[in-house]
């Protein structure tokens, strides 16, 4: 659960609330309970500078701090998370050290599609890149930037288009971005190679870049998503481009992002994570440990078999087709049947999982909320579920 991932509750307002300003009342208010929010709530009374353009402090305890995205990027560690936080390892995990970041807002996620090529996103729209493995970043984009991006985009196809409605709405609510600033996070990405790629988020925020980030274009437009609902994940397979977000919102493109179509699913709830499997089955996992299967593109959809009712956060697929799930109580699940069933291997890791990935075979690093933790799963008895539904 990428952009409440601090919220201690199974449903965050975003799930309760509906309507786009009810949603955004929600989020201003939950923003000052949140610790992101805090920066930028001291900044504004201090007179310092805003977060988005100070640079990450170097802190000793990087490694545990609260952390929200890991990838690899060849033999290297990168994980991400709180204050701008970029911490790289290249020993399997066992030691850390921060990297220089020219921003302290908090990032949510992580991708290298070469060793050397990186790019990291986050909130107040903020865009990373780096070239040398995630020892320096820049930033490419952020959130005022985006707005504008978005608004220009409308007023193009309101102008091309005057007398349709849904122009007119993406019209009012780009105009709306801009009006209030850079405070909308990225919540995931994806890309293809070191210049093609995709970022989203919430509102519906969807960007693409085929230059390596040098230049963006808004996609919102190419989206069937009205309601700007969140995006929390996006998920590749060939010419499939997967999105799925809040109640129940999942989009698929066939033509490599180019277009998108809504698909309805049996969940209304939100999907926090897309599994896809080596033979295309996909898992989309969500709220309450709630996970649906499909096995042919998204045309149908099957309930899978989960052994905890414990909200997902993130999910990833190993090269011999073992997916792995975490949730919001430090719990990994496995499937070995294309995402059938699920199996409890690992028990309460740490408070909160908000990222998996594969160090080297049966080894995982997982982060979360008390930092980076490592995994082995051929060590890992399986978890049993007591009546009350908690494990031991």
């Amino acid at each position: 659960m990428k952009y409440f991932k601090r919220w201690s509750g199974q449903t965050s307002p975003l799930q309760v609330l509906s309507g786009s300003r009810a949603r955004r009342i929600a989020c201003s208010l939950l923003r000052i309970l949140i610790v992101g929010f805090l920066p930028y709530t001291a900044a504004a009374a201090s007179g310092v500078a805003d977060p988005l353009d100070r640079p990450a402090t170097i802190t000793r305890n990087a490694a545990r701090c609260f952390l929200q995205g890991a990838a690899t990027a060849g033999d290297r560690l990168v994980a991400v998370g709180e204050r701008g936080i970029v911490i790289l390892s290249d020993d399997k995990g066992k030691t850390w050290r921060q990297a220089k970041v020219p921003t302290s807002v908090e990032l949510t996620a992580v991708e290298f599609p070469t060793p050397q090529q990186g790019w990291a996103v986050g909130h107040a729209g903020v865009v990373l890149h780096t070239e040398d493995g995630g020892e320096t970043w820049i930033r490419q984009l952020d959130g005022k930037i985006a707005a504008q991006l978005a608004l220009e985009a409308a007023q193009a196809k309101a102008a091309a288009r005057p007398n349709d409605k849904a122009g007119k709405r993406q019209l009012a609510e780009a105009q709306l971005f801009v009006d209030e600033g850079s405070d909308k996070p990225f919540l995931d990405l994806h890309f293809e190679n070191e210049q093609a790629g995709f970022v989203v988020g919430a509102y519906g925020l969807m960007f693409r870049t085929g230059d390596g980030g040098k230049t963006w274009k808004s996609w919102i437009g190419r989206l069937d998503n009205p309601e700007g609902l969140n995006i929390y994940a996006i998920r590749v397979a060939g010419n499939n481009v997967y999105l799925a977000g809040e109640k129940g919102l999942f989009l698929r493109s066939t033509d490599k992002g180019n277009s998108f179509t809504r698909v309805t699913t049996p969940y209304e709830g939100t999907f926090f994570s897309i599994a896809i499997f080596p033979s295309g089955e996909i898992v989309l996992a969500g709220l309450r440990g709630n996970a649906y299967r499909s096995a042919d593109q998204g045309k149908t959809f099957s309930k899978v078999d989960v052994p905890v009712g414990v909200s997902f956060s993130a999910s990833a697929t190993l090269p011999d087709g073992t997916a792995l799930f975490t949730n919001q109580e430090g719990d990994v699940l496995e499937s070995h049947d294309q995402g059938r069933t699920m199996q409890l291997v690992q028990a309460r890791s740490m408070r909160s999982l908000t990222a998996i990935t594969a160090v080297r075979d049966g080894v995982l690093l997982a982060v979360g909320s008390e930092g980076t933790i490592q995994i082995s799963l051929s060590s890992a008895a399986p978890a049993t579920k007591t009546e009350a539904g908690s494990v031991r």
